[in-house]
């Protein structure tokens, strides 16, 4: 294990490099974590002890901080989907801010349970839990894709003018997810199957395709929308109750604590479920719910890298670190558990003062041309990972990310790009649907 004072000054140049990215609409910590470990290395630019450490200062910050672009930007991962529409009505009357507050709220509520469970809980309880039901992950990701189609409703039925016009506006947005699902997940499939990208981008092939599915398909939706830039309270005043707050981090923690455990299930998953199983109302209480779940999703499962009985590796961060080092001693788990607190309270300052910032002057650069520099940087970096095929899956799979929006429908929906070639793989039918593809 490296010494204290290193670990101490990777985890802080993790949490820099996370900051200083994560405010920006359309990028993900591990995307551009992909492009500095694919142009640069990781020997060279940093020791292999150090890479853990420094990535997990960067998730930290990218759980915190990205709530600036998930609030004043509108752009959000599909872990945060449930997360738009509030944020968008708090920035619609001016109080952009206070839906940061909130959110921070649920973050540090998030940060807490984490650090509590992984010194006291998670040792002791998950490896048995884990190994009772992992076999069992098959079920759980069914139930939950028929569970995202039950959970739609008929909608917009009583605005057309002939039966057949409301039958069809009543139906649209369920259909449209329907359709969303299975073509993202033909593209998966054959992103994940097939030689289409180059071999060298084995750690990045899907890149390009979350990228289209959830950064590029909103960086354009804020180009042709050119939304209007209202002026912001930058006051530090939230309105929610002590047992919304607590209920909604109850809530958050346990969707985000599903998402971290078993893989494919994301945090926008694992939110759904945990949403309907404790009852939330309210746009404060989804905020405050959605701060907890990304923090506990994004850097509770990266942390189960360094647990000692079970070291799962879960997200695509965890699997560009893992290929290079993976944690071995207690001692790391407990740094660890050490960074997290450090991190999580420099991005909790860094996001509040940078959201007062903003709220201030929010109106000084329009959002537009932002997105236009955004929309450059994310096709440059998919060409570094993958190459041209590579722009290929980032045109399609933008232009599904967009018929989402077209639909009105859920953009979670585009998991179908990880969710179908994954079940078909688990159910052994992956050279059936090769052949039936014509691809084998």
């Amino acid at each position: 294990m490296l010494p204290l004072s290193e670990l101490l000054i990777w985890s802080l140049a993790g949490v820099l490099f996370g900051a200083l990215i994560s405010w920006i609409p359309g990028f993900h910590i591990f995307n551009i974590m992909a492009l500095l470990v694919a142009v640069f290395g990781v020997g060279e630019l940093m020791p292999v002890q150090a890479f853990p450490f420094f990535a997990i200062g960067a998730i930290v910050a990218y759980a915190y901080v990205s709530a600036i672009s998930s609030v004043y930007f509108s752009v959000a991962d599909e872990s945060a989907v449930f997360l738009l529409f509030p944020t968008q009505r708090y920035l619609l009357l001016g109080r952009g801010h206070e839906a940061v507050l909130l959110y921070l709220i649920g973050a540090v509520a998030g940060t807490l349970f984490l650090v509590i469970g992984a010194l006291f809980i998670f040792p002791r309880v998950l490896p048995p839990i884990y190994q009772a039901t992992s076999p069992y992950i098959t079920y759980f990701l069914v139930a939950i894709v028929v569970f995202m189609f039950m959970s739609e409703w008929p909608k917009e039925g009583d605005r057309g003018r002939t039966p057949a016009e409301r039958l069809w506006l009543a139906w649209r947005q369920i259909l449209g997810g329907v359709l969303v699902f299975f073509l993202s997940g033909i593209l998966g499939f054959v992103v994940m199957n097939t030689n289409l990208l180059p071999t060298t981008s084995a750690y990045t092939r899907l890149t390009p395709m979350f990228i289209g599915f959830f950064g590029m398909s909103w960086v354009i939706l804020n180009i042709l929308s050119n939304p209007p830039m209202l002026e912001q309270v930058p006051d530090d005043r939230v309105e929610s109750g002590l047992y919304n707050t607590l209920k909604a981090s109850f809530g958050g923690a346990l969707g985000g604590t599903i998402a971290a455990v078993y893989p494919i299930i994301t945090g926008g998953m694992g939110a759904l479920v945990a949403g309907h199983m404790t009852s939330q109302r309210g746009d404060d209480a989804f905020i405050i719910s959605q701060g907890v779940n990304r923090v506990i999703y994004y850097v509770g499962a990266f942390t189960l890298l360094f647990l000692p009985q079970l070291r799962l590796t879960r997200g695509a961060a965890a699997w560009l670190v893992s290929s290079i080092y993976t944690p071995k001693s207690y001692a790391e788990y407990l740094a660890a558990i050490g960074v997290i607190l450090l991190s999580a309270g420099i991005s909790f300052i860094f996001t509040y003062y940078l959201s007062r910032f903003l709220a201030k002057s929010f109106n000084v650069v329009h959002i537009k041309k932002l997105s236009y520099v955004v929309a450059v940087t994310l096709v440059v970096i998919s060409y570094l990972l993958t190459g041209p095929m590579g722009l290929a899956v980032l045109f399609v799979s933008t232009a599904i990310g967009l018929m989402a929006a077209a639909f009105n429908t859920r953009r979670s929906y585009c998991l179908g790009g990880l969710i179908l070639p994954v079940l078909i793989s688990m159910t052994g039918h992956t050279g059936y649907f090769m052949h039936l593809l014509g691809l084998g």
